[in-house]
C-alpha cells in the first residue's frame, strides 16, 4: 500500500515563515565604488549622543553657525541618531575638526571624518584635552604623561608645563568616560590619578556615559532593582514586626484624671485600652505618647503643635474690651475702671462742606436761605488802596463782572429779592460754563 501524501507534499498548507527571520536580507552586488570613495572625501559624519534631549532637525542648521565657515557646508539627516556635512573647502572642514569637540542643547556631539568603513560604531570618537592631576611631580615626563594618553585611546598631541599636564586624545564617545586611574612604577608603589576633561558637557553621574543622564541610566535601575529585591522580604517582615512593636515599647499615655465610679463617653476607649481598628492592636496595648508615635511608613510625628501657634487666642471670658480715645478715659483705665464701646450716633444727612464734595456738589451761594445779600466789609485803608488799583489806566476799559452787571440791573429795575437770586444763580452757571478747562477753573475760583 503506498503511504499518504503530506498536506504540505499536496500544497493545501500554507507553509509558516521562521519568525527569527524577519529582517530581509539583501545580497550587495560586486561594484566599483572608487568614484564615490573621491566625492566623500570632503565630508564629516556625526552622531547625537543623547536622542532624547537633543533634535537633529535643529541640530543641522544651528551647527554650522558656530563654525564660521569660508564656503558652504551641506547638511542631512541619515538615520539612527547620524547626520552629515558636505564641505567645498577643505580648509573649513580641518578647522572644524581642529576646534572640537562640540555640544548641542548641552550634549556632546560626535563629528568625525568620514572612512569608507562599514561599521555600527562608527563614528564614536570625540577629540578631549584631558588634564592629568595627582601624577607625582618627578614622573612629570614626557613618556609618561604620553603613556597615560595612549591609554585613555588615541594620543593627539600632549602639554607638559610647570604647572599643567594634559593630553589631547581620541575617546570613544560610545563608552563610559574614565575619572580616574592608578598608576603603577616599578619600585612597586602606585598612585592615583583624576582624569579632568574640558569642554566636557552633561553626561551620567553614576556611570560617567555620554549617552544618557543619571535618572535613564541603566545601571543604576538594575542596581536599585537588585537592591530592593533582595530585602523585599525583609522589608516586609520588619514592618510587621515594627508596627506591632511600636506599642509595647512606649510609655503609657497620661489621663486626665476622673472619679472612679464615672463610665467614659460613648465612642471613646477608657483609659489603658485601645479599641480594635485599622491598625489591627490588641484592645489591652497602651496609647502611646503623641511623639513617640509612627505612621505606615515607621517616620515619627514629632512633637504636637500647640494651639497657640496655629491661631488667635480667644478674648477673656466675662470682660470686655476697653476703647481708649482720651487722657480721661486713660486715667480712668488706670484706675481700672472699664468702659463699654459705644457705637456713633447714626446720622442722615452727610456733610457736603467736607473736601470730598469741596469743589462739586455743594451750593454756589450757602446764605441764599437768608434771603438778603450783604456786601463785604472793607477797611477804609484797603477801599482806598483797592479804589487806586482799580481805576483803569488810559487807553485800557475797565473789566465789567458779569454777577455784579446782574445785580445792579436787577437793582434798577425794582426787581424782588427772590427773583434777582434766581437770576444771578442762573448767570453764574453760564459764566462758570466754559469749554476751555484752565478758563473754567480761573472762573470757578473767581466766583468761590
Amino acid at each position: 500500500m503506498a503511504g499518504r501524501y503530506s498536506e504540505a507534499e499536496k500544497g493545501k498548507k500554507q507553509v509558516c515563515e521562521d519568525s527569527n527571520t524577519k529582517i530581509k536580507r539583501i545580497k550587495a552586488p560586486s561594484l566599483d565604488t572608487s568614484a564615490l570613495v573621491k566625492d566623500n572625501e570632503l565630508t564629516l559624519l556625526g552622531r547625537l549622543t543623547n536622542p532624547r534631549e537633543q533634535r537633529i532637525w535643529a541640530l543641522i542648521p544651528g551647527l554650522p553657525r558656530k563654525w564660521n565657515l569660508q564656503g558652504r557646508a551641506e547638511g542631512s539627516d541619515l538615520g539612527n541618531s547620524c547626520f552629515q556635512f558636505r564641505f567645498e573647502k577643505e580648509d573649513d572642514m580641518r578647522r572644524v575638526l581642529d576646534n572640537g569637540p562640540y555640544q548641542f542643547d548641552r550634549w556632546m556631539v560626535i563629528l568625525q571624518k568620514w572612512e569608507p568603513v562599514i561599521s555600527a560604531s562608527f563614528p564614536s570618537l570625540i577629540p578631549l584635552w584631558i588634564r592629568i592631576k595627582g601624577l607625582p611631580l618627578h614622573y612629570w615626563h614626557d613618556d609618561m604623561v604620553r603613556r597615560v594618553g595612549e591609554e585613555l585611546g588615541h594620543l593627539v598631541t600632549h602639554e607638559l608645563k610647570r604647572t599643567v599636564a594634559r593630553v589631547r586624545v581620541l575617546i570613544d564617545g560610545l563608552k563610559p568616560l574614565v575619572k580616574e586611574s592608578i598608576v603603577e612604577f616599578d619600585s612597586g608603589e602606585e598612585s592615583t590619578i583624576t582624569l579632568e576633561y574640558e569642554k566636557l558637557e552633561m553626561h551620567c553621574s553614576f556611570c560617567y556615559s555620554l549617552l544618557h543622564a543619571r535618572k535613564n541610566c541603566p545601571q543604576k535601575y538594575e542596581e536599585e532593582r537588585t537592591r530592593s529585591g533582595e530585602g523585599h522580604l525583609n522589608q516586609e517582615e520588619d514592618s510587621h514586626v515594627r508596627n506591632v512593636s511600636q506599642y509595647q515599647h512606649t510609655a503609657p499615655t497620661r489621663v486626665a484624671s476622673r472619679p472612679l465610679n464615672e463610665k467614659p463617653r460613648s465612642g471613646i476607649a477608657a483609659p489603658g485600652t485601645l479599641s480594635q481598628g485599622k491598625s489591627g492592636l490588641s484592645p489591652s496595648a497602651p496609647n502611646p505618647v503623641f511623639h513617640e508615635r509612627v505612621d505606615r511608613h515607621g517616620n515619627t510625628f514629632g512633637d504636637r503643635v500647640g494651639t497657640k501657634q496655629t491661631r488667635n487666642p480667644p478674648p477673656p471670658k466675662g470682660k470686655s474690651a476697653a476703647v481708649v480715645t482720651s487722657s480721661k478715659e486713660n486715667e480712668i483705665a488706670s484706675k481700672g475702671q472699664e468702659k463699654s464701646y459705644e457705637t456713633p450716633q447714626y446720622s442722615k444727612h452727610r456733610d457736603h462742606n467736607s473736601g470730598r464734595y469741596l469743589q462739586r456738589g455743594r451750593d454756589l451761594f450757602p446764605r441764599r436761605s437768608e434771603g438778603q445779600w450783604r456786601p463785604k466789609q472793607i477797611l477804609e485803608a484797603d477801599a482806598q488802596a483797592g479804589n487806586a488799583s482799580s481805576q483803569p489806566k488810559s487807553g485800557q476799559m475797565e473789566p465789567v463782572d458779569p454777577v455784579v452787571e446782574q445785580i445792579e440791573l436787577g437793582n434798577h429795575q425794582g426787581l424782588p429779592k427772590d427773583a434777582v437770586m434766581e437770576q444771578l444763580h442762573e448767570v453764574t452757571r453760564q459764566y462758570l460754563s466754559c469749554p476751555d478747562p484752565v478758563e473754567a477753573a480761573v472762573r470757578r475760583q473767581r466766583v468761590l
